[in-house]
């Protein structure tokens, strides 16, 4: 059985924002999301973000985006250093780079550090080119493609932090 927070803000979204999914976000979907963010608690979030399972994990990342930064930006950060593949990571690298900034780093080397020495799934590209927009050095170089993907969900990221923001 679905928790409450898995009901209302996982489940009908989860599908269409994991991994790179989210770049090709319908805008009947976008108003949705914003509607539910404005619902979502910071407790919510942190609660997602700190799940076991990918799906609530995706949600919190894209959620992160819709409360005030300085209570997720911790659990957010753990959450990408945890991470560990490429339903997750592009999602939470696209929000950690907005609400860390610098200070993201570490976490993305982190999950940088345990993907390549474990299954690279395209995903380290992604996260890679978050790194180096933060004017950091990843250990890996991102691929045209990585940079590409990354830039495109961090402006739906930039959006939809925005458009939460707008009364």
């Amino acid at each position: 059985m679905l928790s409450a927070t898995e009901a209302d803000f996982v489940k009908p979204f989860y599908l269409r924002m994991k991994g790179l999914a989210a770049v090709r976000l319908p805008d009947e979907l976008r108003v949705r999301v914003l509607t539910a963010a404005g619902l979502v608690t910071v407790g919510e979030v942190t609660g997602m973000l700190r799940a076991e399972n990918w799906r609530p994990v995706v949600m919190g990342a894209w959620f992160s985006l819709t409360v005030p930064a300085e209570s997720v930006r911790a659990t957010l950060l753990e959450a990408m250093s945890r991470s560990r593949g490429s339903l997750t990571a592009p999602p939470l690298a696209a929000a950690a780079t907005l609400l860390g900034g610098p200070a993201a780093v570490p976490s993305m080397v982190s999950y940088l550090d345990h993907i390549l020495t474990s299954r690279r799934d395209g995903s380290e590209h992604v996260v890679a080119a978050a790194v180096e927009y933060l004017d950091a050095d990843p250990p890996i170089t991102p691929t045209d493609e990585g940079r590409r993907a990354f830039r495109s969900l961090l402006n739906v990221a930039t959006t939809l932090r925005d458009d939460a923001r707008t009364p």
